[in-house]
């Protein structure tokens, strides 16, 4: 497996991945949310994103194949927002997540941002990976959105 900066030849295989991790989402998600999800993962979205000057993203390939990805922005402050990062296995989406670490380092990024859910694999990846949890945001009356942080600073 190799990790590569993100680039338009992997845009359907990108859209396919974000696809497949909504065919079944967790029932606590409202249908308005995953709706904007599936919409998000739209071919044409997705080049977009791959447009913005801001993006820090890379693909993780095996054999030629799309296996996972991670995406984020830079933000004000030197800081970055993780968005999405996908993987056939959590190793895959360590390698990734390891590979945008070390990128936010080289540009002089203070703060890396995350968020996900309680049920999601990405809680227990922030957390093995010394991301900490800053606050919970109120979805609905079941779902909480879990934000983290992590300093590259100290």
């Amino acid at each position: 497996m190799k990790i590569i900066p993100a680039n338009k030849k992997y845009i359907k295989e990108i859209s396919k991945l974000m696809l497949k991790e909504l065919e079944n989402p967790n029932d606590k998600f409202p249908v308005d949310l995953i709706s904007k999800f599936r919409e998000h993962a739209k071919e044409d979205s997705i080049s977009m994103e791959l447009d913005n000057p801001n993006l820090i993203s890379f693909l993780a390939i095996n054999n030629h194949e799309l296996i996972g990805f991670i995406v984020g922005y830079k933000e004000e402050s030197n800081n970055t927002m993780i968005h999405h990062i996908a993987g056939d296995k959590i190793e895959t989406k360590k390698l990734l997540l390891n590979r945008f670490i070390d990128e936010c380092k080289k540009i002089n990024i203070n703060n890396i941002n995350a968020d996900t859910f309680e049920f999601m694999e990405n809680n227990e990846l922030f957390k093995e990976e010394g991301f900490i949890l800053t606050k919970k945001e109120k979805i609905t009356d079941d779902l909480e959105m879990l934000w983290y942080e992590f300093n590259l600073k100290i």
